[in-house]
């Protein structure tokens, strides 16, 4: 995804403790007799410290959560980018996957056992143990990334498209002579669209379709296990590939965003809506009520951002993947979008 300028203008100043030096009471002073009165004003002192240190873990404790901006879904695991560019994960952790630094972050993609980050310099980082060189991302200024089961792919600011991880299908073999301008790394393939408007995918083939997009314009793209959505110009939602579960039979409507997990796929309407759908075995596809900014589809479990900046997650739990941490707030943002309460 682009950098957003915007980014660190949505953070939220966080509370703070203590008062200042005209707030602390006085250590010393003319009033005071020698000898003894010098001993109390250094007791005073240090009790002085002691308090204003309270305080300040008060204001620590009382500190309002933090705001959501995105949230990025693996096998069983999530991340969350706060508005002050923070990445927080939860879920399974394994191999490091939920477990990021503390730098900042304009997007972030979560994998099967991997998860990346694009830093506001354009500098890819990943985390992970996995040794296939999934945590080894190609230097450079990059400016979007996206994670499959266990290979990672990134557009550079030459619009230059680079894959790294596993190969064992060619789903990190980029064709060469083309430019993208989107990408999405799925289980065992990956896709992209090209500034011609087509669509290529390659990687894994075994006669489902997942490799055979229609030849239609999209804006965005989402790759899951085996299928992979698409959204045209109009908001149109398209899928190919496996369709074991109906996960590559999308309902009509209008969408803005589309996001393909395991064997179950989500998409937003222009109302805000959620509306999932493919396999739920484990209520991945049962959304809470709700208006939502952002969806995120993981392995059996999903993760959205509703109007208050929150992540709400709903579907497996085993590993604590729809846990988040606390977010949000209880003010609606203004995104244009009314919380009705509707939901799906």
């Amino acid at each position: 995804m682009r950098a957003q300028a915007w980014l660190i203008a949505l953070g939220l100043m966080m509370a703070c403790g203590g008062g200042g030096d005209d707030d602390k009471k006085s250590t010393g002073g003319s009033t005071d007799t020698a000898g003894p009165a010098d001993t109390g004003g250094e007791a005073d002192a240090d009790a002085d410290a002691d308090a204003d240190a309270d305080a300040d873990a008060d204001a620590d404790a009382d500190a309002d959560p933090a705001l959501a901006l995105s949230v990025t879904s693996g096998f069983d695991h999530s991340c969350l980018l706060t508005t002050d560019g923070k990445a927080m994960c939860w879920g399974e952790n394994g191999e490091g996957q939920a477990t990021p630094p503390s730098s900042n972050f304009l997007s972030l993609a979560a994998g099967a056992l991997h998860t990346c980050g694009l830093a506001p310099t354009g500098a890819l980082s990943c985390w992970t143990s996995v040794p296939n060189g999934l945590a080894e991302p190609p230097e450079g200024v990059f400016k979007s990334v996206s994670s499959g089961r266990s290979h990672s792919c990134a557009i550079d600011r030459e619009d230059v498209l680079q894959c790294w991880g596993a190969n064992s299908m060619g789903q990190a073999t980029v064709p060469e002579g083309m430019t993208y301008r989107a990408v999405a790394a799925g289980g065992l393939h990956t896709c992209a669209i090209d500034f011609g408007g087509t669509t290529t995918c390659w990687g894994q083939d075994i006669g489902d379709g997942r490799l055979s997009p229609p030849g239609v314009y999209f804006t965005s793209i989402s790759a899951g296990m085996s299928h992979t959505c698409g959204l045209d110009g109009s908001g149109n939602i398209y899928c190919w590939g496996g369709n074991d579960y109906g996960e590559s039979l999308p309902p009509g409507g209008t969408y803005t965003a589309i996001s393909v997990g395991g064997n179950h796929s989500c998409a937003l309407d222009t109302n805000g809506n959620a509306i999932c759908w493919g396999r739920s075995d484990s209520l991945q596809t049962i959304v809470p009520t709700g208006r939502y900014t952002a969806i995120a589809a993981g392995r059996a479990h999903t993760c959205g951002i509703n109007l208050q900046q929150k992540v709400v997650c709903w579907g497996d739990n085993s590993a604590g993947q729809s846990m988040p941490p606390e977010t949000g707030t209880g003010v609606p943002v203004d995104t244009g979008l009314t919380d009705t309460g509707w939901g799906w």
